[in-house]
């Protein structure tokens, strides 16, 4: 086996002997001899080193940053990151929209500005935007679902029971959002996935509840697709316009199929009973996300739902349950007082309705938007969300001959499951490899 160290340090040439702090590795490769063939086979193609930290499996992973254009909330001046948009529409076919919570526009905000931006190597078809406000009383707060449909919640409810695994309770991890995530990385059940089951307490007159989490893609998750990616080498671009005269359906299952979105079971009579799935959202920024559950056949005093998905695709940072009656709320849909793009002096329109006319953004463009908004009045309260309908493409230049021996192993149900454990345990072995090499020196 050879281990290939890669760091920023810089080498004096007078020294006969180098020396780096091991944090300073921004990357390992691992390659072990093919007896049978006396090739070199690479292990693995990427081990990240994040700089500066300790290492650990927990900091193997590069920094694969969100597939998806980047939202920038503009607050006093300066824009901060505020989430990706429609993450995993990667093809025109799987073009969708996503509603983004603007959590961070003041409640007294009397215009609101922010940025798309496209991502790196990217380039992003923007369909349709509109800000969306929710006018709603100041006791409750509001939630777009995938679907978006707005509900309200008011008391969230902590599981009493979230185990991972048949022995493993980690429901001490989901109480709040504070960033400590449980990461879906116990053994795989009988689905052939990870999972956690939530077992919430539930008023005995109740028919419907609104399960509420608080998540994000992982970046070991963006590391795995990228090793899937990088199978197709030459034959990339040839497999990505076939996906784009494929059946948007067909995708949608397949994607499904993988558990790459988090899929949502509620426990009934006859046993699991998918409901819906969180769609993707990206591993720049965690989410808060909402969805109906229908109670009215869940006999007893608790309500157990299962989130199940692929090996370390998912963080999941908050669950918590809703059983309120659902609020009145007054919707609108604001006019932007300008939009422009980042190289042009002229207003961009185009961007109210879904008719395939297309904001296409390269390199570092971006648009910006500028509202004006109407204030509260009263005892009412105003949330926002951005309504983004688009798909975007990965332009970098991936070469080499297409592995469709492994390729064709993805056709199998939860295939990406059995894979990223796999790429789990050698990267396992490449920092064992690497600490033993370090400790030889």
């Amino acid at each position: 086996m050879q281990v290939h160290l890669y760091t920023h340090a810089v080498l004096n040439e007078s020294d006969s002997v180098f020396t780096a702090n091991i944090a300073s590795f921004y990357r390992a490769d691992v390659y072990e001899l093919n007896k049978s063939s006396t090739t070199v086979n690479h292990v693995l193609s990427v081990v990240g080193i994040v700089a500066g930290a300790v290492l650990t499996i927990g900091t193997i992973v590069a920094a694969i940053e969100c597939s998806c254009p980047h939202v920038y909330i503009e607050n006093n001046g300066m824009y901060s990151f505020t989430g990706g948009l429609y993450s995993g529409a990667v093809y025109s076919t799987l073009e969708r929209t996503d509603y983004l919570p603007l959590n961070t526009v003041p409640f007294d905000a009397k215009d609101i500005s922010f940025k798309i931006a496209n991502a790196k190597n990217e380039e992003q078809f923007i369909n349709k935007v509109e800000l969306l406000q929710v006018s709603h009383s100041k006791d409750v707060n509001v939630l777009a679902d995938r679907h978006g449909d707005i509900f309200t919640y008011e008391k969230l409810i902590a599981p009493s029971a979230a185990l991972a695994g048949e022995k493993n309770d980690v429901k001490n991890i989901l109480q709040q959002t504070d960033e400590n995530y449980y990461s879906f990385n116990n053994n795989a059940n009988e689905d052939g996935f990870s999972d956690v089951k939530l077992t919430f307490d539930k008023p005995g007159d109740t028919d419907h509840a609104k399960l509420i989490i608080h998540a994000r893609n992982t970046y070991w998750g963006g590391l795995i697709h990228k090793e899937f990616i990088n199978y197709f080498g030459d034959d990339f671009e040839k497999w990505r316009a076939k996906q784009e005269q494929a059946d948007p359906k067909d995708l949608e299952k397949w994607q499904t199929d993988q558990a790459l979105p988090l899929m949502v079971y509620v426990k009934t009579n006859d046993g699991w009973k998918f409901i819906d799935y969180y769609q993707l959202t990206g591993n720049m920024a965690g989410r808060d996300m909402i969805m109906q559950v229908d109670t009215k056949n869940i006999s007893g005093n608790i309500i157990e739902i299962k989130l199940e998905t692929a090996y370390r695709f998912w963080d999941l940072d908050f669950a918590g349950m809703d059983y309120s009656d659902a609020q009145s709320v007054t919707t609108a849909i604001i006019e932007p007082a300008q939009v422009m793009k980042s190289d042009s002096t002229e207003a961009i329109t185009g961007l109210k309705t879904e008719d395939k006319q297309y904001a296409h953004l390269q390199g570092d463009e971006f648009i910006s938007f500028r509202y004006s908004i109407p204030q509260s009045t009263g005892s009412t309260e105003t949330s926002y969300f951005l309504v983004c309908a688009g798909y975007y493409h990965n332009v970098e230049h991936i070469t080499g001959k297409a592995n469709y021996n492994e390729l064709y192993k993805f056709r199998k149900e939860g295939y990406f499951d059995k894979f990223s454990r796999e790429k789990y345990k050698e990267a396992q072995d490449a920092v064992a490899a690497l600490n033993n090499n370090v400790d030889r020196k």
